[in-house]
């Protein structure tokens, strides 16, 4: 999960799929759904009676109050239905229910399981009838948040908030190289990925500098960073109607992953596990960056609080900016949400819970305090209720902190994680090729040929058995 709070899931997928999926522009991996029951013509919904919703979070007050408020504000306008919450519920449980069919009315999940539930376990109800008889206005969501959940044209998943990868910076080591603010930047559309290169460069210290600094620290092999480095020079890597990948034979990828290998070989990025652990690259780099300070590091909304908070124990002035704009600008997204289980008995009542989180309404309710996020909803980018808990640059513009990031070039979201565009076999080896190659290439384990032509032919050799007659 591009959110913090999200759990890397391992994708459940029977190994006897060998029916043809076709894929939306606009969704995770689709295939053939089976008809799930279609509403008498003219019906009307009347939610009411009982609905049991699974949260996987709620280990802090901050999590249970976002999530309080979403149901205090759905009974405010369905006074008729009583919702109970379980918190805490992880994934193998939801498995474990949905086999067994005791599973809750509505549960919550990452975007990498809408294919898993919807189509190989059939456990997901399609919402698309609820949308026009609830007057969800759909056009009024972020087009990439949206599509997340949608598998073969079908509306199963409803997502909570809209994430993309952004950067936090040290503003103190900034001013002391004598650099323009990069928010300034932002500003001018000035912000590029050569700005930041040369950024990084200036911000590196020497190893015998009193203050060890390195320009970025950068989870480069998490999906939702590379595809920015996949993706931003141009490159196309997947073409689902021809059952290919490309990273080896499309030479946009190439250029753009020799981008993120050489900032590291340069010795002014720390390459970053997704764990957080940074990897040695001592065979070329000579240098172990992981006692040195960052001036930049990668995170998504949720980690604003924790993040800032920490820059302040220590005293440091800090900002948040976009990811830099690469030629073709690509910015790795992300959500997590809500479905409903098929087997609910009480349909009205759990579509309309689920689809009020793209309401004005069900956003501001959920993510209009810390432990909230950014509101999934266009028309209320610009709002300050979610703009917590620091003070907005608008506001303060000395002090305050730039929350147009989280909201910045919607017109650049690209899919954060493998899974929403390819098979889940195709993407565990993209994804697992995309984690390993820069630190196989800086190291020498592999040319970066090599390593592209490795994840090329693997997916593809995958990808022709599962549709072989």
């Amino acid at each position: 999960m591009l959110n913090k709070t999200r759990l890397i899931v391992k994708q459940a997928i029977a190994a006897a799929i060998v029916f043809v999926m076709v894929f939306a522009l606009f969704g995770c991996a689709g295939g053939y759904v089976k008809d799930q029951g279609v509403l008498p013509e003219n019906y009307v919904p009347t939610p009411s009676g009982k609905v049991k919703v699974q949260y996987m979070f709620g280990t802090n007050e901050a999590e249970k109050r976002s999530m309080n408020d979403w149901i205090k504000a759905f009974n405010a306008k369905y006074p008729d239905v009583n919702v109970n919450v379980e918190f805490n519920v992880n994934l193998e449980m939801i498995a474990a229910q949905v086999a067994s069919r005791t599973v809750g009315d509505v549960f919550f999940l990452d975007e990498t399981q809408v294919y898993n539930y919807a189509v190989v376990h059939d456990a997901l109800m399609p919402l698309d009838y609820y949308v026009e008889a609830y007057g969800i206005d759909l056009q009024n969501i972020f087009s990439a948040i949206l599509g997340m959940g949608i598998c073969e044209g079908k509306l199963y998943m409803v997502m909570r908030d809209y994430n993309h990868m952004c950067l936090n910076y040290n503003k103190d080591l900034i001013r002391e190289a004598n650099l323009i603010d990069p928010v300034e930047l932002e500003s001018r559309d000035e912000w590029t990925w050569e700005t930041f290169k040369e950024y990084c460069h200036v911000l590196t210290t020497p190893e015998d500098a009193d203050t060890k600094v390195v320009g970025a620290t950068m989870p480069i092999g998490y999906a939702p960073v590379s595809v920015m480095f996949v993706e931003g020079w141009g490159g196309k890597y997947y073409d689902t109607e021809n059952k290919k990948v490309f990273f080896k034979s499309d030479e946009r990828v190439v250029q753009g992953i020799s981008e993120a290998c050489n900032i590291v070989m340069e010795n002014v990025l720390r390459y970053e596990a997704n764990g957080g652990k940074a990897i040695q690259t001592a065979a070329t780099s000579r240098v172990d960056f992981s006692s040195y300070q960052p001036a930049f590091s990668t995170m998504v909304f949720i980690s604003l609080a924790s993040t800032g908070r920490a820059y302040e124990q220590k005293g440091i002035d800090w900002d948040v900016v976009s990811m830099p704009a690469t030629p073709v600008h690509k910015v790795g997204t992300g959500a997590t949400g809500f479905v409903v289980f098929n087997g609910t008995k009480n349909r009205d009542a759990a579509a309309a819970l689920a689809l009020s989180l793209y309401t004005e309404e069900g956003q501001k309710a959920y993510n209009g305090q810390e432990g909230g996020s950014v509101p999934n909803v266009k028309s209320l980018a610009d709002s300050s209720f979610w703009r917590v808990p620091f003070a907005d640059k608008r506001d303060d513009p000395e002090n305050g902190k730039n929350y147009y990031a989280f909201i910045s070039y919607p017109e650049a979201d690209t899919y954060g994680r493998i899974e929403c565009v390819l098979p889940p076999d195709i993407a565990k080896i993209v994804t697992d090729g995309l984690r390993d190659i820069v630190p196989n290439v800086v190291n020498g384990a592999m040319t970066l040929d090599d390593a592209l032509e490795r994840i090329e032919s693997q997916a593809n050799a995958k990808w022709e058995t599962l549709y072989s007659d």
